[in-house]
């Protein structure tokens, strides 16, 4: 059973809430001037690759490779947002949309013809885009256990829930509306943003990526 204490009414109508998660993001840039310098440099990169994706040859292909790193880009801006505002579930949710869209980006940089899946109706499911990729020889191993990892948290009624808990003592706990939440996990957020990245363009013929440092 959770108890949790000192919640009063009045105190999370929208303008506190959303005058505490600004706060909040100011807090993590002062307190993560490094990490977010890196976030910055690891963004230009994608401004540049989308840049070069711009003056390649127009066609469907191409096309496709443009629409998925809009994407893409649009979830880890979203998981950056989010993270610096304490809001850690939902940036979660932000990080395996990115992993679906890395997968899907994977596919169509190793087989062109797949371009034509992302006109259907209806998606390919994020399994059936792996089994494709494993079809053609892809170890999607780490992958696999990244997008499996951050469905976890995305569901509900889970550990991962106390990520917006905090427990102060035994059997009491104050609840991160708005955001907040552990500095550490903030931190890890925001350093796994490189390797979004280096996982995404893993596969594109237009790059040598390498894992030095782990990053």
């Amino acid at each position: 059973m959770c108890y949790f204490l000192g919640m009063k009414k009045g105190r999370y109508h929208f303008d506190l809430l959303y005058r505490h998660s600004n706060e909040l993001s100011l807090e993590t840039r002062r307190t993560f001037k490094n990490e977010v310098k890196s976030i910055k440099e690891a963004f230009g990169f994608l401004d540049q690759h989308l840049a070069e994706l711009e003056k390649s040859p127009k066609n469907h292909h191409r096309n496709v490779k443009m629409a998925l790193t809009a994407r893409f880009l649009n979830h880890l801006f979203s998981y950056v947002i989010l993270t610096e505002r304490g809001l850690i579930l939902d940036a979660s949710n932000c990080g395996r949309s990115a992993t679906e869209t890395t997968a899907f980006y994977w596919l169509v940089c190793k087989d062109p013809s797949s371009s034509s899946l992302y006109d259907k109706e209806q998606s390919p499911r994020p399994i059936d885009v792996r089994k494709k990729l494993e079809a053609i020889g892809v170890d999607v191993s780490e992958l696999r256990d990244k997008y499996g990892f951050e469905s976890n948290i995305a569901h509900v009624g889970n550990k991962y829930d106390n990520l917006q808990i905090s427990w102060e003592k035994q059997k009491s706990g104050s609840l991160h509306i708005g955001g907040g939440g552990d500095v550490n996990t903030r931190r890890e957020y925001l350093q796994a943003v490189s390797h979004y990245i280096y996982m995404f363009v893993l596969h594109d013929p237009n790059y040598v990526v390498t894992n030095d440092a782990g990053n």
